[in-house]
C-alpha cells in the first residue's frame, strides 16, 4: 500500500550528522524537547484569575544509542570534551550537528539542528558471556536550543 502524504513517518529511521558527515546510524534517540516553564502572578485586585507568562524554556539533552562497530567517533568526541582539545577540533566549530528522520526510502523527511550541541556523557557497551544481544554504546549530548 503506498504511503498516503497525510501519514505519519515511522519512528524506527534516523540518523546523526556531524557536519556533511553522517557519524553513525542510531538503534534510539530520546530527550529531544524544549520545555517552557510558566512563571504565575497574582494580580491585586483580580480575583478572578492568577496570570501566567513563559519563562526562558530550556532544551533536553538528547540520549543517542548505537551498535558498537569499528567506529571510535563518539568516544573520540567525547574524549575531546575530557582533555579540553574540544574547542580546537573540527567538531566543535562545525555548527550543523543534526538529527535526522528519515522515510522508507532512505529520503530525509526532518531535520531537527542542535545548536552548539557537544557530548556529556559516553557510556560503554554492558558485556555478559551469557547474551547474546548486540553491544549497544550510548551518548548523551546537551545543546542550546532546536531548529528546524
Amino acid at each position: 500500500m503506498p504511503r498516503r502524504e497525510q501519514d505519519p513517518f515511522g519512528n524506527f529511521r534516523f540518523k546523526l550528522e556531524l557536519g556533511d558527515v553522517e557519524v553513525a546510524g542510531f538503534a534510539e534517540c530520546t530527550g529531544l524537547n524544549i520545555e517552557t516553564k510558566v512563571m504565575e502572578y497574582k494580580e491585586g485586585g483580580n480575583n478572578a484569575t492568577t496570570l501566567k507568562f513563559p519563562e526562558p524554556s530550556t532544551f533536553g539533552n538528547v540520549t543517542l544509542k548505537r551498535g558498537v562497530t569499528n567506529s571510535n567517533e563518539l568516544i573520540e568526541w567525547q574524549l575531546d570534551v575530557v582533555s579540553g582539545t574540544f574547542s580546537k577540533n573540527a567538531r566543535a566549530s562545525n555548527p550543523s550537528i543534526a538529527i535526522v528522520l528519515m522515510n522508507e526510502k532512505g529520503e530525509d523527511v526532518r531535520r531537527w539542528n542542535l545548536v552548539r550541541a557537544f557530548p556529556v556523557k559516553w557510556v560503554g557497551p554492558d558485556l555478559k558471556a551469557s547474551a547474546s544481544e548486540v553491544a549497544i554504546e550510548t551518548l548523551e549530548l546537551a545543546h542550546e536550543g532546536v531548529q528546524i
